[in-house]
């Protein structure tokens, strides 16, 4: 973690100039210089932690470093810097994190906790600041911004307004606000987000944008509304724009978008690249294991076209510059000596890596000397006392409606995963409920508030693809409610007592049985335990969860169902939200009323 210290620049003189001995040389590498473009055999030296001299070949230190490494002949670029991510979306704590990404060439990130700002408002980022300053990773924070996302339409376990956010960020390692996704509110100026906005504004600090969508005068009045970055790119005509805006770009491939060609398309025959960063948004600790973390982005971007210095570039210097990084992102005197040495500049792992002057990180093992972990206690967040029995997960139909009833399902578009509409559906109905046992293409899904407010909602899904059994998990972005796709009520209450009773994770049911669960105690989205022991958890999950289905949908894609800013149908705590046209649509529509437009809440 970045150390807020003040530099003793007489003894980095005198390191560079040969009066006293460096801490480090790297011998033997052909430096990618991100000023230039070009690629020499150098030595660089490094003394407290920061490089202090580039020495060509033949030319020998005055005093011998007290550390020589032989870098081979290979690559030596700066660490990757992660202009934006959740480390919560890794299931992972921040210090278990450093621990996965660092040996893949990651030195540091931009992260936004919104996750747990959700789930435990300030007290849940400060946790995640204060596990941070254990690992070795670099890791600055942004504020969170919308706590709730979105809050007409769902409700989490905080709510932030400017006090909140005036507060975290007079945190130390807190840089600025996050994704500013209330993008209507920012437009419109509302007193929400003019009053958030404004916090950062008179602290100088970085306003990170959300502009999924926006374009012409709406995305005018964002930019001028003070955001100037975006991740939410999905086609080179919305880079474009938004690039000529004056946004900074952060090409993304995250575990849930995978647009990376559309984006290269866009920036390859650019002139200028250099307000475009990369990131990884939301990645999950699988992907993770199996590909690395921002090298990932920086390989496929590669892939697509795009030249390799540039890829490497804005992987690093960009980065650093668009957050006003002014000793990151480069190898060069006065810059922090985080580097990655690399056999081939094509996204592969690299051999070895160093933060601060220090190797971190050698073919793939992680070497950091991290503080013994000490992990605080928090609260169980897991509080949904409105789900008594398995009658709590079936669906009322309204009183007088006879023995059929009209509901809107929300209907998946089928392989495609996130993208649905709406179909009214005659259903019958015994007993009083809904009844969809005649209906394989149906299963039933419930949103119910884990913070303790009693709401709960539940609505149908056609063509999710669950043949039978129950998922749950309490990862549903932003606000993290208690999330059940289930075929019968009796499923989808075992799952849901599986999780309130383990404090959050995500399980799996096949009729009575607990086919497999995923613990997740820290705030229900993280797990304590290290990458490997989260992804061995994950491999049983996806093993039992393919047994319930007809196609190869993953748990993880599940998590972004119930988030009331993207542009398509869903239900939250709250009930059945048209995403495209922020407006709640009553589930049964013959019994909508203009008092109640949610008109599902049970």
């Amino acid at each position: 973690m970045l150390k807020k210290e003040k530099i003793n620049i007489k003894k980095l003189m005198n390191a560079a100039t040969g009066v006293i001995a460096c801490d480090l040389t790297v011998k033997n590498i052909r430096l990618v210089n991100m000023f230039t473009g070009e690629i020499y055999r150098c030595s660089v030296d490094v003394m407290d932690g920061r490089v202090v001299r580039i020495r060509e070949p033949g030319v020998a230190a005055e005093q011998p470093a007290r550390t020589v490494y032989d870098g081979q002949g290979a690559f030596l670029v700066p660490g990757f810097i992660d202009a934006h991510m959740h480390v919560e979306s890794t299931m992972l704590i921040p210090e278990n994190l450093s621990r996965a990404v660092v040996p893949w060439g990651t030195t540091t990130i931009c992260a936004d906790p919104h996750e747990i700002g959700n789930v435990l408002g300030v007290d849940g980022v400060r946790f995640m600041l204060n596990n941070a300053k254990r690992s070795t990773l670099r890791q600055y924070n942004l504020c969170p911004s919308c706590v709730p996302a979105v809050p007409e339409f769902e409700s989490s376990g905080a709510t932030f307004g400017a006090h909140e956010v005036g507060e975290l960020l007079d945190e130390p390692d807190v840089i600025g606000i996050g994704e500013i996704m209330d993008m209507a509110g920012v437009c419109a100026w509302d007193n929400r987000m003019s009053s958030i906005l404004n916090e950062g504004m008179k602290r100088d600090l970085f306003l990170q944008g959300h502009a999924a969508g926006l374009s012409g005068e709406a995305l005018a009045a964002y930019r001028l509304g003070g955001p100037v970055s975006d991740h939410e790119v999905f086609t080179s005509a919305d880079l474009l724009e938004k690039l000529r805006s004056g946004m900074h770009i952060n090409a993304r491939y995250s575990s849930i978008i995978t647009n990376i060609e559309e984006q290269a398309d866009g920036l390859r025959d650019l002139r200028w690249k250099d307000f475009i960063s990369v990131c990884t948004d939301d990645k999950y600790a699988r992907d993770i294991a199996q590909t690395g973390h921002v090298n990932h982005v920086v390989g496929r971007l590669i892939a697509c076209g795009v030249d390799a210095l540039e890829a490497y570039r804005m992987a690093t210097l960009n980065a650093a510059r668009e957050y006003g990084f002014r000793d990151l992102g480069a190898i060069a005197p006065g810059y922090w000596a985080d580097m990655q040495l690399l056999e081939t500049l094509d996204g592969r792992q690299p051999k070895a890596v160093f933060i601060a002057g220090e190797l971190v990180a050698q073919d793939g093992v992680y070497l950091g000397r991290d503080i013994p972990s000490d992990i605080q206690t928090l609260p169980h967040t897991v509080n949904t006392s409105q789900i008594t029995d398995e009658n709590s997960l079936r669906l009322r139909a309204p009183a007088g409606c006879g023995d059929e009833v009209t509901v809107n399902v929300i209907c998946r578009e089928p392989g495609v995963w996130h993208i649905n509409h709406l179909h009214p559906i005659r259903l019958p109905v015994r007993d009083g409920f809904v009844d969809i046992s005649d209906r394989p293409d149906l299963c039933y899904l419930c949103v119910a508030n884990r913070y303790g407010s009693g709401e709960l909602v539940v609505g149908l899904y056609e063509n999710f693809g669950l043949t039978h059994g129950a998922l749950g998990s309490t990862i549903s972005h932003d606000s993290h409610n208690l999330t059940v796709f289930y075929r019968t009520p009796q499923e989808g209450f075992l799952a849901a007592k599986t999780l309130v009773d383990c404090g959050g994770g995500m399980c799996v049911v096949e009729g009575e049985t607990v086919a497999a669960v995923l613990e997740l105690p820290v705030a229900g989205l993280m797990s304590p335990r290290p990458l490997n022991d989260v992804v061995a958890a994950l491999d049983r999950l996806d093993t039992a969860y393919a047994r319930l289905r007809e196609d190869d949908f993953s748990v993880m894609r599940s998590s972004a169902l119930s988030l009331p800013c993207v542009p398509y149908m869903l239900i939250t705590n709250r009930g059945l939200v048209d995403g495209t046209q922020q407006r709640f649509v009553p589930l049964f529509p013959e019994y909508a009323c203009t008092e109640n437009p949610c008109a599902s809440v049970q």
